[in-house]
């Protein structure tokens, strides 16, 4: 007897007693529907990647290229004759429909949000960004934190709280934080009275913005505007912050405690940490020191890769509702692709305007008392913006040295990180 007559015998037989072919698996409509649904996630995800523009070139490249190749690969198990290959062409199908699935969702979600904050920040009160190149020239950013909470919306006026101008130069790769005490007595921009800083915030950030120009005589480029909540839920979207405090103390708003050098923080423990100014002699000096801790702590847990690649949808949709801006929404995508391209270390250096507190009238309070305000001294003003000015403007050693380590390669810097991680590792 034949090995084929044997093998005849094996299969099961029809109602005629003719040996029945054995059927393939799965059908051939279940590989066309695989394919189909395979090939309709690419093209989205595809589509999605050159509409969203959140990557590098040089990675959008290596992504559609690695996608094509997993759809040549799945076609071709699908193909196989043998069914352990078919086996895995459907699981790799599955997977693959899965993870483009998914990442196009997130990357449709952030480009979405990152509209919303950049839109709602240039419908509303704010006034027009002042553009440039922000991967090639220096800016300057307002930060203005208002004292609400996402539930307080439209019961009580919003006060500017937190005032601090973010100036960046990207060729440098520096950073400076100036920070101005809420109280500080200046002259409104449309009232051309005297009043706090802080209430500047009652008659709008464009209000903000432009008193703050008048006074010191630079020019703001965008601001940002968040209140508690932004706050807490933007640290907590990445995962928490270390912070380092140089004393001891307790919260006097909620029970919180912090000890004395760093402090690993959530979104509400960070932001009590901030607020605090009850605990110290010096009040509200010492609280605009910790809003610039954690504002460094923000930015450095920001611009690291790791957080870039795997939070920055979470950070986005923290900000949600909570924060506006009139920077665009391709603006933050360029400096998202410029971070996750060079993978800088960004130096961040702080200083802080210096005065006295005293009693004078306000504009927005009653004439027939004197109110506690900041009296800033012209010469601490002077100081902090010779420092503005010498991150806007680098010499020509700062330059020569920022474009002699800078590297425009995605692909070369992770290479490099990844060789540095290992002479690490050997040194150990």
């Amino acid at each position: 007897m034949s090995k084929k007559t044997k093998r005849e015998k094996k299969l099961p037989l029809d109602k005629h007693g003719r040996p029945m072919k054995r059927r393939a698996f799965p059908r051939k409509p279940a590989y066309i529907i695989g394919i189909l649904l395979l090939a309709l996630a690419a093209i989205a995800f595809l589509g999605m990647l050159i509409i969203a523009d959140l990557l590098p070139p040089d990675l959008t490249i290596i992504v559609a290229v690695a996608v094509v190749v997993l759809l040549m690969l799945t076609c071709f198990m699908f193909s196989s004759r043998y069914r352990w290959k078919r086996l895995i062409g459907i699981v790799l199908c599955l997977m693959l429909v899965f993870v483009l699935v998914s990442v196009t969702g997130f990357m449709s979600s952030t480009y979405a949000t990152m509209n919303k904050i950049s839109s709602s920040g240039i419908s509303a009160e704010g006034p027009l960004a002042k553009s440039v190149d922000v991967t090639q020239e220096p800016f300057n950013i307002y930060i203005t934190g208002i004292d609400q909470w996402e539930e307080e919306k439209g019961y009580d006026l919003e006060r500017s709280d937190v005032n601090m101008i973010v100036t960046v130069n990207p060729l440098t790769k520096k950073v400076l934080l100036t920070s101005i005490p809420r109280d500080s007595y200046v002259k409104l921009h449309t009232a051309q009275a005297m009043d706090k800083l802080t209430h500047t915030g009652v008659y709008g950030v464009d209000e903000t913005i432009n008193t703050v120009q008048d006074w010191l005589g630079i020019d703001l480029n965008y601001y940002v505007k968040m209140n508690f909540t932004a706050v807490r839920d933007i640290i907590n979207a990445m995962g928490g912050i270390r912070v380092y405090s140089p004393v001891e103390f307790d919260s006097s708003l909620r029970p919180y405690h912090y000890k004395k050098g760093w402090n690993d923080l959530g979104g509400r423990q960070a932001l009590f940490f901030a607020r605090e100014r009850h605990a110290f002699e010096g009040q509200d000096s010492i609280r605009v020191e910790n809003q610039q801790r954690v504002m460094k702590a923000i930015i450095k847990k920001m611009t690291s890769s790791s957080t870039m690649l795997t939070s920055y949808d979470d950070i986005m949709a923290a900000a949600g509702n909570n924060m506006s801006t009139n920077m665009s929404s391709q603006e933050m995508t360029e400096l998202v692709k410029m971070q996750i391209t060079d993978l800088a270390e960004w130096d961040i250096e702080s200083q802080k305007m210096k005065g006295e507190y005293g009693e004078d009238y306000v504009a927005s309070l009653s004439q027939k008392n004197k109110y506690s305000v900041y009296y800033v001294e012209p010469e601490s003003i002077s100081q902090c913006v010779e420092g503005i000015e010498g991150i806007m403007n680098p010499s020509a050693a700062e330059l020569e040295e920022a474009i002699k380590t800078k590297s425009r390669s995605f692909v070369l810097n992770y290479i490099n990180m990844i060789s540095e991680k290992i002479r690490e590792a050997k040194d150990r």
